[in-house]
């Protein structure tokens, strides 16, 4: 809590106090983060799996290779996030706004929720493995 405490203070003062997250392979399995407000947090190698991040706020936020599998990812903002080569089989991204969104090697099988719309403001290049 105090990360996420210290990191709306650097939101909140454009990076005058406070300290952005930086969570970089933090074990935070089955994690309820509901509406946090992660933007420009560094989440590089996270293991979210299972956690619950409805309404999250991860708008430009590294999340390379972050573990997501069956997380609740809906209605979550990942404008611009970076998820190369992250896990997000069963995941559920219902409503998320992935615009821009790096999916460049992701693992979306069996995610959950995912349009056609989604994907297309996305990035994503012939190693994303995209829900049969």
């Amino acid at each position: 809590k105090l990360i996420l405490s210290k990191h709306k203070t650097w939101l909140e003062t454009s990076g005058n106090s406070g300290e952005p997250a930086r969570l970089k392979d933090f074990y935070l399995k089955g994690a309820v983060l509901l509406g946090a407000d992660l933007r420009n947090a560094d989440l590089e190698g996270v293991n979210l799996y299972g956690a619950y991040l409805k309404n999250a706020n991860l708008e430009n936020s590294n999340l390379r290779g972050a573990n997501l599998r069956g997380a609740n990812l809906r209605w979550a903002n990942l404008k611009n996030a970076d998820l190369k080569n992250s896990n997000l089989v069963r995941a559920d991204l219902m409503q998320a706004d992935i615009q821009n969104a790096h999916l460049e090697g992701a693992n979306l099988k069996m995610a959950g929720g995912l349009t056609q719309e989604q994907l297309a403001q996305a990035h994503i290049d012939e190693n994303t493995i995209l829900p049969a």
